[in-house]
């Protein structure tokens, strides 16, 4: 008789890429919304990250965030939750050499990023496992699996999007190159 097999407390890390959202327009709107708004400092270096972004402040993130709602809305159906609601947005600006620190969503259920520019070398997001399994893994191990894993790398690449639950820890890498990555990052929490 086999062992019946059950996944317990998974970290789930939904992924798309889209070309209906119109990057051109929300990368102008990038730069010139940095011109007047100072932005604040949480887990930036380097970069630039904006203040909460409102409904109607510009019709591509009001295109975005429709997007937003039925992918998140998706997501939150395949784990069994109840609806939840995006309640912020951000732009990023990461020029070169600029990164983000190991940090989670305190109080988001979902978050999430949209990359409106990104090429090679510019910062993929890293996700780190967060619960001590790196004391019990042998370090020989002949090939990482999701289950010996202790971080997951994804690919910053334009039209990407990537939502994950907000208490699953993660960073994104230093940008190697002379142009800036632009991102928007969001969080949902309950209704």
């Amino acid at each position: 008789m086999a062992l019946h097999s059950e996944l317990w407390f998974p970290s789930v890390i939904w992924s798309a890429m889209t070309h209906h959202i119109d990057n051109t327009s929300l990368r102008r709107y990038a730069y010139e919304r940095k011109k007047e708004d100072t932005g604040v400092q949480i887990s930036n270096y380097g970069g630039w990250q904006s203040n909460s972004l409102e409904s109607g402040c510009h019709y591509e993130i009001d295109n975005l965030v429709e997007y937003l709602n039925l992918e998140i809305d998706n997501c939150r159906r395949q784990v069994g939750l109840n609806e939840v609601e995006l309640y912020n947005i951000w732009i990023n600006i990461n020029p070169p050499n600029s990164y983000n620190h190991l940090h989670n969503h305190v109080g988001a259920v979902f978050s999430g990023v949209y990359y409106v520019h990104a090429e090679d070398y510019q910062g993929n997001i890293q996700f780190e496992r967060n619960d001590g399994a790196e004391y019990h893994i042998p370090e020989s191990i002949d090939k990482a699996t999701y289950y010996t894993s202790t971080r997951a790398s994804y690919k910053a690449k334009t039209g990407a999007i990537y939502i994950f639950p907000g208490w699953l820890k993660h960073s994104v890498e230093g940008n190697q190159t002379q142009k800036d990555r632009i991102s928007i990052s969001f969080n949902c929490g309950r209704k």
